[in-house]
């Protein structure tokens, strides 16, 4: 029965460790993906020289929506089209590209507001164009709110029904002993004497369910992040760091050993109460 139980619950823990552990991945990646697109490009006029281009970028830094304003000149923008499309450029008289300024916003949220104001040619008449990526902030906003409600919601479901498995298999183990905890009650043993071995044993089983099912999932993550490497694909390369091997055991073990706690508690309480 002991490696039955230990066996249910491992299985138990690992499931619901792999959903939150790729749950908490797939959000990283979702919340990561907007800031790769925090950026406006602000386009100036040809009339515009490069003083006032200097006095409009430090005027925009002062915004408090603004993290930061790199200057685009167009004099490197005009080498890199020369350098690429050299049959184009040598048919055009001179530079005829603007200056430009790359403008970061503090939030991703912020930036359609932050497009909106530089659009505005009353307070900026230098600017004559600026591209943002606002649509796609959104929508990539709304898809992070989306996985973490999900996850959530998928969290708090396998938490409980890991629970359940765990209190159902600790109650199959204290049915087995039936005989043994009856003989321990009627020599006089108190139901706290009786509950704390059993407690601590649900523990025991959580702990090492949760131990083993850390060592499943990292060998696991393993060949995933291979996998996931060769894909070679922009969107996986965000940098949002994940979980280390020490992090990931740690929160199984504690886990696993919580949930044998409550189980197992729950399970003899109840046992003890119709025996």
């Amino acid at each position: 029965m002991s490696i039955a139980a230990l066996g249910t619950v491992t299985v138990a823990i690992t499931v619901l460790g792999a959903t939150l552990l790729a749950a908490g991945r797939v959000k990283a990646l979702a919340d990561a993906q907007p800031a790769r697109f925090n950026e406006i490009n602000v386009f100036l006029h040809t009339s515009v020289d490069r003083r006032d281009a200097l006095k409009l970028a430090d005027a925009l830094r002062q915004l408090p929506q603004v993290s930061g304003v790199r200057l685009l000149k167009r004099e490197d923008a005009w080498a890199r089209i020369q350098r690429r499309e050299p049959s184009l450029a040598q048919n055009v008289a001179g530079n005829p590209l603007p200056d430009a300024l790359a403008i970061s916003a503090v939030e991703p949220g912020e930036l359609p507001a932050l497009a909106g104001k530089l659009r505005n040619t009353a307070l900026y008449p230098q600017i004559a164009n600026v591209t943002d990526a606002s649509s796609e902030v959104r929508a990539m906003l709304g898809f992070s709110r989306v996985i973490r409600v999900m996850g959530s919601l998928a969290a708090i479901g396998l938490f409980i029904a890991t629970l359940f498995i765990v209190y159902n298999t600790i109650r199959l183990t204290l049915i087995a002993r039936q005989k043994e905890i009856k003989i321990m009650q009627l020599v006089g043993a108190t139901a706290g004497f009786i509950r704390l071995p059993m407690v601590l044993e649900g523990v025991l089983y959580g702990f090492t369910g949760g131990l083993i099912a850390s060592v499943i999932l990292l060998l696991a993550s393993l060949e995933v992040g291979r996998f996931l490497s060769s894909l070679k694909s922009p969107l996986l390369d965000s940098g949002a760091a994940g979980l280390t091997g020490s992090q990931i055991t740690l929160f199984l073990v504690v886990l696993g050993a919580s949930i044998g706690a409550i189980g197992s508690h729950l399970a003899i309480r109840r046992f003890l109460r119709v025996l």
